[in-house]
């Protein structure tokens, strides 16, 4: 029986490193390459485990087991702290939540038989690292943007193609410092190295295909000779032999 746990091609895994276990959301997850095993990262998160030094795995799919420990969480929060109750707003939601978060860290946990907080407290505060005294650069910007009718996003003036079947459909554009890539429903579906010429165009011919038909070629035209049943070939020999 194979692993349920995809490598990331992105980020390796380090065992000095937090590693990550991610389920396959659209948002993080944007492809994966099943001859190899390894899962590709949203490039923004990508970005972001790389600069706080965190390492990512990925669930494989359907393999509901590998996370088993966290769905099982999100069932007791919805029966033991939301089922049955209302709330006059969101604010009283959030103290309800604040309150019943204490008693639930107190309690007994059925697999480790002792209280989250006193686990936390031994075995993880350690290792959890100080968050950056600055926020990390901002090296890319997401923006939205909806496909014109001849295929092209514009950004920043400058405008790049994306496959024709997406036209009038409204996309997310990832603009960093070398590339530029749109994704749409969270699947890539467009790459480009990014242009700094203002107004200039970034094709790639393949999204095009199918959106322009190819003209039949034209035939020599007939002369008006020709329709009246002669050629210049014929009043070329009759001047000729009118010499």
């Amino acid at each position: 029986m194979g692993s349920t746990i995809t490598r990331c091609a992105d980020i390796p895994c380090n065992r000095r490193r937090v590693t990550l276990l991610i389920d396959n959301a659209g948002p993080l997850v944007v492809g994966r390459d099943r001859e190899l095993g390894v899962a590709r990262l949203h490039p923004a998160f990508a970005q972001f485990c790389r600069e706080l030094d965190v390492a990512v795995r990925v669930c494989r799919p359907y393999r509901a087991r590998t996370k088993g420990k966290t769905e099982s969480g999100v069932g007791y929060v919805k029966r033991n702290a939301i089922t049955g109750r209302e709330f006059a707003s969101f604010a009283d939601l959030e103290r309800h939540l604040a309150a019943w978060m204490v008693k639930a860290d107190e309690r007994e946990h059925g697999s480790t038989h002792e209280a989250p907080r006193v686990r936390f407290e031994r075995d993880e505060a350690s290792r959890l690292k100080p968050l950056p005294a600055t926020p990390p650069p901002a090296r890319e910007r997401r923006l939205e943007r909806r496909v014109a009718t001849d295929c092209f996003v514009d950004v920043d003036t400058i405008r790049y193609s994306v496959p024709h079947r997406l036209i009038r459909e409204r996309v997310e554009v990832l603009v960093g410092d070398n590339q530029v890539v749109i994704f749409h429903g969270g699947r890539m579906v467009a790459t480009h190295r990014r242009a700094t010429e203002p107004h200039s165009r970034v094709v790639d011919p393949h999204h095009l295909d199918g959106l322009v038909r190819a003209e039949p070629p034209r035939l020599p035209e007939a002369s008006p000779l020709e329709a009246m049943g002669r050629s210049l070939s014929d009043y070329a020999a009759l001047v000729g032999g009118g010499g």
